[in-house]
């Protein structure tokens, strides 16, 4: 497709401008929506015309309203909007739509204003919860798009777990194409992607901003225990907000929180996986105590291996020299207070 140029959106905007009679109707609407100038309040506008807020906002939806009714609107560039449009299943964010039409940022609102002007087109502005969407208004309506918008979420925070965005889309009842549903997530203000997962903006999996969420979603990623050192190294490679970070830094937050358990020298892993913090004789205990009986020595060391990264030798020298234990028959050990 054809990058439109700057003079060619001026062109198009005069155009439209021209179904107006008042200079001051045109004034107003290159004021608001900042056609070559710095967009401007009702007030600002209202103050510099002598008129008030109210008034200028009355302006600005009569000559909007005036320019859908009767502009021709029958020209490549509308034609354009409606194909990319259509692509996206009937909805776009303002952002991928400038990139599709190959348009700089800085004339967004030339854009802006264009989709506003026509009767095909619905333009949900930037609010809390999102980014500008513009939508096909034979399929959507300002309240749909805000509807699905709340359904996409509430799918994601129901998953309960970031995910690729072909499974999001089958958890979202409704007809709604996965390209729409991903727009809307490009767009959303409580939504965010890493490495082609979504979740929601509060997860540290899709949008890690301490250190310590960074040192969850390495580990977490990598799937292993791993040495503080090599954690630090991949913060500061991490895709979502690299930063270089100290190992110190990074030791010291992995000391701290609770979700990680020191399995070896300098080796961490999430306490999720079943690992457990103490020595070695602690979790030779707890092993047992679970048990609530003897167990093989095999099996000991299998079990401690499976929360420490410990040497065999000294599992078994626990057993053997702790007074805590106590060998029942050959290879079989038991608590000493049992």
């Amino acid at each position: 497709m054809t990058a439109y140029s700057k003079q060619q959106l001026n062109s198009l905007v005069d155009g439209a401008l021209d179904a107006l009679k008042k200079d001051r109707d045109r004034e107003v609407l290159r004021r608001r929506s900042g056609i070559n100038v710095t967009a401007q309040t009702l007030e600002q506008i209202g103050q510099d015309l002598n008129i008030t807020r109210e008034r200028v906002r009355q302006i600005e939806k009569a000559a909007l309203q005036k320019i859908r009714d009767n502009a021709k609107h029958n020209n490549d560039f509308n034609s354009a909007l409606l194909l990319i449009i259509s692509k996206k299943g009937g909805l776009i964010s303002v952002e991928t739509l400038g990139n599709e039409l190959g348009v700089d940022s800085s004339l967004e609102s030339h854009v802006v204003f264009l989709v506003k002007i026509s009767p095909q087109l619905i333009l949900v502005e930037r609010n809390d919860n999102h980014g500008r969407i513009v939508g096909d208004s034979k399929v959507f309506d300002e309240s749909k798009i805000k509807n699905t918008h709340e359904s996409l979420i509430e799918a994601i925070q129901a998953h309960g777990k970031p995910a690729k965005f072909k499974s999001i889309h089958q958890l979202v009842d409704g007809p709604y194409s996965q390209d729409s549903l991903a727009e809307l997530a490009k767009a959303s203000a409580h939504l965010s992607e890493l490495d082609g997962n979504w979740g929601l903006n509060s997860w540290p999996e899709v949008n890690p901003k301490s250190i310590r969420d960074k040192i969850y979603l390495i580990l977490k990623k990598t799937g292993r225990p791993m040495h503080f050192t090599d954690i630090s190294e991949r913060i500061s490679k991490l895709a979502a907000n690299p930063k270089k970070v100290t190992t110190q830094a990074v030791h010291n937050e992995l000391i701290k929180d609770k979700r990680f358990v020191l399995i070896g020298r300098g080796i961490y892993a999430l306490a999720e996986w079943g690992y457990r913090s103490g020595t070695v004789a602690d979790i030779i205990e707890e092993i047992l105590r679970e048990e609530n009986g003897p167990l093989n020595k095999d099996e000991i060391v299998k079990r401690v291996l499976s929360r420490r990264q410990v040497k065999t030798t000294t599992i078994v020298l626990n057993l053997q020299e702790k007074p805590q234990f106590k060998r029942v028959k050959k290879g079989v050990y038991s608590l000493a207070r049992a």
